[in-house]
């Protein structure tokens, strides 16, 4: 028994030693990475300093401590500091932060902020700023600030360039979904945050799976889009992508709101030029949701209506819908709202039937879409954003639907982004008395005149506030 429980304590101890080596191994690992940032600091610190290239306009102050947070770790360290001789030639200077670009009192470093703005994409930024960075927790705020640094781009979402995986890939049928994911703010409103989707249909797979996957994915999001905006993105997109003399038939499925109907005649205008069909379809998912509400989940009357939806009429589907109603005084849904999911039945009846096209062979699933893409992230949990931080959330989500890493180059470009400001104009009020830019006291001969009531009326005549009176 001795013996056995000395193998036993001999094979539990050889285990935790191997955890605790690679743990030590780990934080070595640490401090080495920073002591050696130090020292590189300190190193083209003191070759600036040897150099004397700075005597003949700046003078050394001694050194002034820094503190860098990184993806590293928190960083401490003194560098040089030299002042101008001529403050109109130069200005105060650490060449040590000149030589990284930084600014003057930014503590974290590029490489922090693209690790705590990748995971506060994932997660939350309550998550982020604790687990982002190696040895060093941040608050929520710091967070939510850089988030909100990113300049939101209103005429075309997301600011970085759209990715084009293949030049002119003949497609005879392109599928273009659209949805929302409806959003709160911390000011107790909602917002929408529209999400569009273009494909070409399943996959083809030799393996029997019920699961099947979209070919060609690529996903375009923003807050309250601006419809002819997201529409010349999703036509640059397809004109670009695909070969617009093999194209045929664009469906554009959703669930029949303003914005999609929008989209809709936009994009039909802009392929009229290129024999291309443009149709619209309402999705399945929210004809069945409407038709289970309409006959109360009685599933005779919901087949009876997707079998005979070609030959229905608004006013036959009206007179079927409330001659059922009728006929059920123990029906949940109360007359009002019953009339508008009859009305909207009736609305969409035609893109209702473009399901049944033949060449419509890919059903709109969209709802796992935006489940995946936005709503995981944005609506699962009862929490408000800012609107800014909210556009700048769905960029980085729809970016990462499009399997593109932020890297550092594409967040100093979107940090730095201006957007193209409209022309002033300037705006006057028709009732506003001007100042005069001409002389009207000319001298007349009628002024010389004794009549004092002619006087008075010639110069009333003359008078600026006359003419703009």
């Amino acid at each position: 028994m001795i013996s056995q429980n000395s193998r036993n304590l001999n094979r539990e101890r050889g285990n935790n030693q191997l955890a605790e080596l690679i743990h030590k191994c780990k934080e070595n690992a640490k401090e080495h990475a920073r002591e050696y940032l130090i020292k590189f600091f300190r190193t083209i610190d003191d070759q600036f300093f040897n150099s004397r290239l700075w005597e003949n306009e700046f003078k050394n102050h001694g050194f002034i401590g820094r503190t860098w947070i990184t993806s590293i770790g928190v960083i401490k360290f003194k560098r040089r500091y030299y002042v101008s001789m001529d403050k109109k030639r130069n200005k105060n200077l650490y060449f040590v932060d000149a030589y990284f670009q930084l600014p003057k009192y930014t503590r974290l470093t590029p490489d922090a902020m693209l690790a705590l703005t990748r995971m506060a994409t994932d997660t939350n930024a309550s998550y982020a700023a604790k687990h982002a960075l190696w040895d060093a927790k941040i608050s929520k705020q710091t967070v939510s600030n850089l988030l909100r640094s990113f300049t939101p781009v209103y005429e075309d979402l997301p600011v970085l360039p759209e990715i084009i995986e293949d030049f002119n890939e003949s497609k005879e049928t392109i599928y273009i979904e659209l949805d929302e994911a409806h959003c709160n703010l911390q000011n107790s409103k909602n917002i929408i945050a529209n999400l569009g989707l273009v494909h070409t249909g399943h996959k083809t797979s030799n393996y029997a799976s019920k699961r099947k996957e979209l070919e060609n994915k690529h996903y375009f999001g923003g807050v309250n889009v601006d419809t002819s905006s997201f529409s010349d993105r999703i036509y640059d997109y397809i004109s670009k992508r695909y070969n617009n003399g093999g194209v045929k038939y664009i469906f554009v499925s959703g669930d029949g709101a303003a914005w999609i109907k929008s989209v809709h005649n936009k994009l039909k205008r802009c392929f009229s030029n290129n024999n291309i069909e443009v149709v619209q379809v309402l999705d399945r998912f929210h004809l069945r949701k409407r038709l289970t509400t309409i006959f109360s989940g009685n599933k005779k009357m919901i087949n009876y209506f997707l079998n005979n939806v070609d030959k229905m009429t608004a006013e036959g589907f009206t007179k079927i819908a409330y001659t059922f109603y009728e006929g059920n005084p123990d029906h949940k849904c109360n007359e009002l709202w019953f009339h508008r999911h009859v009305q909207y039945i009736c609305k969409n009846l035609k893109i209702i039937k473009n399901q049944n096209h033949p060449n419509y062979q890919t059903s709109c699933s969209m709802e796992g879409h935006v489940s995946h893409v936005l709503a995981k992230r944005l609506t699962s949990r009862p929490k408000g954003f800012a609107k800014k931080t909210l556009e700048a959330l769905v960029q980085l989500l729809v970016q990462k639907a499009n399997i593109r890493e932020l890297t550092l180059d594409d967040l100093n470009v979107w940090r730095k982004y201006q957007p193209v400001k409209q022309a002033y104009v300037r705006k006057f009020s028709v009732n506003k008395i001007y100042k005069p830019c001409y002389d009207y006291n000319v001298c007349m001969e009628v002024f010389k005149s004794a009549n004092t009531k002619m006087k008075d009326c010639i110069k009333n005549l003359t008078s600026p506030h006359w003419f703009y009176s």
